[in-house]
């Protein structure tokens, strides 16, 4: 009896290990399967997370933009502001250099009006480089911003030709099933 028992068991021995060999690679593509699937969802959300950073970026620096342009237009209040005050001083000094006498009261006026005068021309040079500073950087601030944009249409049309890849794809798979159906 254990004769037959172990010959029967050798005569299905190969039958046990082709159908556990079958099952072996019926688990290895599910297993590759689920790993492809896996790693396009995690395609997505990390697309989804540049699209976002991208859309964020693009915000903020539209808003620095907005400071900027109001720091700038502030700046040139004030430098017209200064202009106007060295124009007066200017006046005030031809002014005092006209009535020039030899009188030590009207030279002392005339020094200080020059100093005054000297102090505008300072106030002016430095608010007109703080006008090109400000000039400079909203250029800057548009650049980015530009260059912000087409990195976003870059990433869209990333994402919509990814997409039309695995919807390629999935036609392909579908296929491939109905053809092994059949």
């Amino acid at each position: 009896m254990r004769a037959r028992l172990v010959l029967i068991l050798l005569i299905l021995l190969p039958f046990f290990s082709v159908a556990q060999s079958s099952m072996q690679r019926q688990m290895q593509a599910s297993n590759a399967m689920f790993r492809q699937q896996n790693q396009m969802f995690m395609q997505q959300q990390q697309q989804q997370r540049d699209m976002a950073r991208n859309l964020n970026n693009i915000q903020t620096a539209e808003e620095k933009l907005a400071n900027e342009e109001r720091k700038l237009k502030k700046l040139q209040t004030k430098s017209t502001e200064k202009e106007a005050d060295l124009k007066a001083n200017l006046q005030e000094l031809a002014s005092l250099e006209s009535k020039a006498n030899n009188n030590t009261d009207i030279k002392k006026e005339i020094e200080k009006s020059k100093k005054r005068v000297q102090k505008s021309e300072e106030k002016v040079a430095k608010s007109e480089s703080e006008l090109e500073k400000s000039s400079n950087k909203i250029q800057d601030l548009q650049n980015k911003i530009q260059a912000a944009k087409i990195q976003k249409e870059e990433l869209i049309k990333k994402h919509e030709e990814e997409k039309r890849v695995k919807e390629e794809e999935k036609a392909k798979k579908e296929k491939e099933k109905q053809e092994r159906k059949k």
